[in-house]
């Protein structure tokens, strides 16, 4: 008997303390947790925290409007977080579709589960349509494929922090923050680049955070979807009868892995742009290029121009095949066929005993020239000696 009464004590003993540890872990203390929430009618942001190594956890959000005795889940969605490491703040980031929204409270409610099991709950509370003014508004928002920009009014001078993120699907895969940025009376634009590769054709989203601290803490966001695309641009050019060459400058976080072709027409006297003689054209590959990153690349023709003008046209050749620039220029060569193959290069290391057309040889003349000087100087010195009493 008191065998199975010490056995039914530890049985109750285990039950306590697995109890114990889910509602310590629900409270955030376990080894993943929710350590900040965000929410708007618009969009909500996450941040979770481990001290290990996570992966296959789920993120369950619930925006709920608050009733009479009882709670109304407008919209509740779940995926997946992904794999994180331990000690880092990983964010998370979804959007809302509330249609024709009231004014009035509302509350984010974020679950940390795993297999089922909550690890970590929290809630935030927010009020949409308050008469209260911000001292700051958002009057314009753009991201693309280099980085993102945001035109900020001011209603009152403020002090305030920026924060940039680059979202892909639920991931925050790019964050930078500006910290104590003022403004006092009239509207500025302010920017950040983005610090990560981006995939060609892949939608974006482009986010700014901007943290208000007085007369209250709080936050203004505002999201806008773009799609990443390869970019450049020619910035110098150079041409001759040899060859030309282009300087392309990248502009955007999209790896740009294009083409130079530089092309070459003989214009024809009285003839329409069309029909323009094609001479050569050489297609030369771009280095790899990033934002603000430039190549110069250089084609030699494989024979000179001749004389006469030309039409040179680059094309600038983006990742998909598409013309990103095309620039046009003239070459003007003087280099006729009868001078190039006539002309000897002259090394000045040459001697010439060639006749003059009198038959007197260029030595001879050098020989004649110094005996001369040689006969004037001995009369000149014999009349100075007859001269003398």
């Amino acid at each position: 008997m008191k065998s199975i009464l010490f056995v039914l004590a530890l049985l109750l003993l285990s039950a306590f303390q697995v109890s114990a540890a889910n509602a310590t872990q629900t409270n955030g203390t376990g080894p993943a947790r929710i350590v900040e929430l965000y929410s708007d009618l618009e969009s909500f942001d996450v941040t979770l925290y481990s001290a290990q190594p996570e992966k296959n956890l789920t993120l369950e959000t619930s925006l709920i409007r608050p009733g009479r005795g009882s709670e109304e889940a407008i919209s509740t969605q779940e995926f997946l977080t992904g794999s994180f490491p331990a000690n880092t703040r990983v964010t998370k980031v979804g959007f809302w579709d509330v249609r024709n929204p009231e004014r009035g409270a509302y509350t984010l409610r974020a679950r940390l589960m795993e297999q089922g099991q909550v690890l970590s709950e929290s809630k935030y509370e927010f009020v949409y349509g308050s008469n209260s003014a911000s001292r700051l508004q958002v009057d314009d928002l753009v991201p693309n494929s280099e980085g993102i920009s945001v035109v900020l009014s001011p209603n009152q001078a403020s002090l305030f922090d920026i924060e940039y993120m680059l979202v892909n699907g639920h991931d925050v895969i790019y964050e930078t923050k500006t910290e104590k940025v003022s403004l006092t009376s009239v509207p500025e634009a302010f920017s950040a680049s983005w610090g990560t590769l981006l995939e060609n054709n892949n939608e974006y989203a482009g986010r700014v955070k901007v943290h208000v601290y007085s007369p209250d803490q709080g936050f203004i966001v505002s999201t806008e979807r773009f799609t990443a695309r390869d970019n450049a641009e020619i910035t110098d050019i150079y041409e001759d009868e040899t060859g030309a060459s282009a300087t392309v400058l990248g502009r955007s976080q999209v790896p740009f892995e294009g083409n130079l072709v530089f092309s070459a027409y003989k214009l024809n006297a009285n003839s329409e742009k069309g029909n323009d003689d094609l001479i050569e054209s050489v297609q030369q590959r771009v280095p790899v290029l990033l934002n603000n990153d430039d190549e110069t690349v250089e084609v030699a023709w494989k024979e000179r121009l001749t004389e006469g003008v030309y039409r040179l046209k680059i094309e600038l050749i983006g990742n998909d095949g598409d013309v990103i620039e095309r620039k046009e220029t003239i070459i003007e060569s003087d280099l006729s066929l009868i001078n190039e193959s006539k002309t000897v290069p002259d090394t000045g290391n040459e001697t010439s005993d060639k006749n003059d057309g009198n038959g007197i040889t260029g030595s001879s003349v050098i020989a004649g020239t110094t005996g001369l000087a040689m006969v004037f100087a001995f009369f000149k010195i014999h009349n100075k000696k007859s001269k003398r009493p």
